[in-house]
């Protein structure tokens, strides 16, 4: 059995790259041979914006801009092949807000992240989540007052690693504060947190998915078992 599955709509390759891992060990597991195909980092390889690709936090601010993004997207997937692909998705935290519209764009079913997270927490009281700030609103439409979010300390040393992250060019600052906040939320009693930052989408490799103690996923492997297990029961449907 050979599904074929189309990623689109990541921030960058590492976060397309990671997902690829995650999928290949669960789909081994299912007994699933899987082709998985990628478009290009959205907006672009440089995360900057351009005409008709807007950043993700302009769409959130502008319809204009968010019609944009959503055709950009869908056309981004049909590039890779994406109508003809058993499953498509988009392995991006911040492009959960945009699923619809994008769905739309592209006249074809895409397989849904947020419903992915909230079933693998439904049984979880409290879970931390270390978001990227377009993605705030949708943790709390997701999971309410069970998302224990970084306060506005630890939301202003992440915008600072942020920055430093872009000059070195590469995430170990950003996953450094992670790791420094999974150790504070284990130590207040947390057991469950999602690592869910494009910035950072080997988080889970590094620092941050070390620390001892407490259950780390990232949405990358709870998105990978997910598509997995679809793929197991059958391939979804176009509209």
């Amino acid at each position: 059995m050979s599904i074929k599955v189309a990623a689109f709509g990541a921030l960058n390759q590492d976060s397309y790259e990671m997902f690829a891992d995650c999928l290949g060990h669960y789909a081994h597991e299912a007994g699933v041979d899987v082709d998985i195909v990628f478009a290009a980092p959205y907006p672009n390889a440089e995360a900057v914006s351009e005409p008709g690709r807007p950043l993700r936090g302009e769409a959130l601010q502008d319809a204009g801009k968010k019609q944009e993004l959503f055709e950009a997207v869908a056309a981004d997937a049909m590039s890779i092949g994406a109508k003809e692909a058993d499953i498509c998705c988009m392995p991006c935290m911040s492009m959960i807000g945009f699923h619809e519209g994008v769905q739309t764009a592209l006249a074809r079913d895409i397989f849904r992240l947020d419903e992915a997270l909230v079933k693998k927490y439904e049984a979880v009281d409290k879970i931390g989540m270390i978001h990227m700030r377009p993605a705030k609103k949708r943790v709390e439409e997701m999971f309410g007052a069970k998302a224990v979010t970084p306060d506005e300390i630890w939301a202003g040393k992440l915008l600072v690693a942020e920055e430093q992250a872009k000059q070195d060019k590469n995430s170990h600052a950003v996953e450094v504060v992670m790791a420094e906040l999974v150790e504070l939320w284990r130590d207040q009693g947390l057991t469950h947190v999602l690592l869910a930052r494009a910035d950072a989408p080997k988080a889970q490799k590094g620092p941050a998915g070390q620390v001892q103690g407490i259950i780390i996923n990232s949405y990358f492997d709870i998105l990978a078992a997910a598509v997995a297990a679809q793929c197991f029961n059958g391939p979804q449907k176009a509209f």
